[in-house]
């Protein structure tokens, strides 16, 4: 399995598109962070203005941290898309290009071979948050001091410039598994297709219904929402919260779990039966 996978990796960052991810957290970080730090303070004077005889802030609220949380709320509309590009290739891709019953020649069965190019999507999708993270915190380091943060969530929450570090770990640790989800539901649909385009827009079009779903507080939605994956993948938001809910990001990182177990096992039962003719 260990070669399969290697192999699979080898194949995937041969293609051009693996790297569009990369280049496009690249631009819109570098943006973000050249906005911050051109525009940022005076949106954050106007913010504050009404609490600066209240609160006592230890250096600049905008600093490497709270552009970094502005980064992951702008990004998570994105990366759903970045993510679904590569694992909806997976293989469809391979469909496409007429190469399945080569591969299938070899001596590995067919959960052997669709399990390592599932482990190869979510190991790309980790690589994506994870650059994300490095080039967020570490870029922000050349434009600002450290220095407390400001969340405005159901409260104000003002954190510590030391109480920072592990909810940053712990947001992009949980964002990393809300984004398996996303890359589960397009690798499944990759299984049904035979050209990558077709699981794109099936991900992306499940994903929009979804999160409009979940943001219906009327009536049969109530019903629904606690069913729904779109409900918790702003979950890494709760790390900021203070003091943090453990009992609702246990219940969503299972839901979530749940949900990428169930697309992984959908898409081998598909696979298994598919015929393949190329």
């Amino acid at each position: 399995m260990g070669t399969l996978i290697k192999l699979e990796f080898s194949k995937l960052f041969k293609r051009e598109i693996t790297y569009i991810g990369f280049i496009a957290i690249f631009l819109i970080v570098v943006i973000i962070q050249i906005g911050m730090f051109i525009e940022g303070q005076k949106l954050l004077d106007f913010l504050v203005k009404s609490m600066a005889d209240v609160f006592v802030f230890e250096g600049s609220l905008i600093n490497t941290y709270s552009v970094t949380y502005i980064i992951l709320n702008s990004l998570w509309l994105h990366i759903p898309i970045l993510v679904a590009i590569v694992a909806g290739d997976m293989v469809s891709g391979e469909a496409g290009r007429g190469t399945f019953r080569l591969l299938l020649t070899r001596p590995l069965s067919r959960t052997q071979l669709l399990t390592a190019k599932y482990i190869t999507a979510q190991a790309y999708t980790s690589m994506l948050v994870v650059f994300l993270m490095v080039l967020s915190l570490g870029l922000g380091h050349f434009f600002w001091e450290p220095g407390d943060m400001m969340v405005l969530m159901n409260t104000i929450n003002i954190l510590d410039v030391s109480d920072i570090w592990w909810r940053f770990i712990g947001a992009f640790a949980y964002g990393v598994m809300s984004m398996w989800v996303v890359a589960g539901l397009a690798f499944m649909f990759s299984t049904m297709a035979s050209n990558s385009l077709g699981p794109v827009v099936s991900s992306m079009s499940v994903l929009i219904l979804f999160t409009i779903l979940s943001n219906f507080s009327i009536g049969i939605f109530e019903v629904l929402k606690p069913f729904l994956f779109t409900t918790y993948l702003s979950g890494w938001q709760l790390f900021f919260d203070d003091p943090v809910d453990w009992n609702i990001i246990w219940k969503a990182s299972a839901i979530l779990i749940l949900h990428i177990s169930v697309f992984y096992a959908v898409a081998l039962r598909i696979f298994t039966k598919k015929d393949i003719t190329t």
